[in-house]
């Protein structure tokens, strides 16, 4: 069986990646802009920290939009609307909507990411209940936001090769969580790492796609019943992980 008693807890996690605005010199933009103006603050915010409130407001846009008619139906003038702003401050921080497709998405995942972490911190420190409370957190995540949940789980696939790419970053970084939560059960098993990684992200894929069909079916299945149901999957797999006699 495997074993209960879990490493001992880091407070250190991966460090989230920004997708900061950029103001670049020599635009038509910049040709227009007294250069003195930028350095005096607004209604008590600095010009930077303005850049900064317009890009929050595309990227809340962008997450309402995107997780309610989808990426593919979606403009940019959907994306100004929403957010009450014009195109030319959409251009100042985002090159085109795939940029701003990827700040919502980093933006949705570090949220579900926290939901987890934060569960798990106040769980027993055994396997079975760390487990149990990182299943709680993001499953409860995804029922209370469903536009986060097709953002994360349905618009981000097949977009580009760049989205892709966030993507399996993202997914990497789950499943070292769950090798993370494993314990024992990885430490002392006497499979190679590579074999490891492939079961980590095996685990994290299964619960992935129980999270995207549930979504789909518009979570008619009650979430307690989903992650009892989950718990048993993974605890299974991590039971079967040979170990050195």
């Amino acid at each position: 069986m495997i074993s209960t008693t879990l490493p001992t807890k880091h407070s250190d996690h991966p460090l989230r990646e920004r997708y900061g605005s950029s103001f670049l010199l020599g635009t038509k933009l910049c040709q227009h802009v007294d250069v003195a103006q930028l350095s005096r603050a607004y209604r008590g915010a600095s010009p930077h920290q303005r850049v900064d409130q317009r890009r929050a407001r595309l990227v809340d846009a962008g997450v309402d939009v995107f997780g309610t008619i989808g990426y593919r139906a979606a403009t940019i003038d959907h994306i100004c609307a929403r957010a009450g702003l014009s195109k030319r401050y959409f251009y100042e921080s985002f090159r085109d909507s795939e940029a701003l497709l990827l700040a919502c998405y980093e933006r949705c995942v570090n949220e579900f990411h926290d939901a987890m972490v934060i569960a798990v911190t106040e769980a027993p420190e055994t396997i079975e209940a760390q487990l149990r409370a990182a299943l709680f957190g993001y499953f409860s995540a995804i029922d209370a936001d469903q536009r986060g949940a097709r953002i994360t789980l349905l618009e981000v696939l097949g977009v580009s090769t760049t989205v892709d790419e966030a993507y399996a970053a993202q997914f990497r970084r789950f499943a070292s969580y769950v090798e993370a939560l494993a314990g024992d059960a990885f430490s002392t098993s006497r499979l190679p790492k590579p074999q490891l990684d492939v079961i980590a992200q095996g685990i994290f894929g299964a619960i992935t796609q129980i999270a995207t069909q549930w979504f789909l079916d518009h979570r008619r299945r009650p979430r307690a019943q989903l992650i009892d149901a989950t718990h048993v999957l993974v605890l299974a797999v991590l039971d079967q992980l040979p170990h050195a006699r």
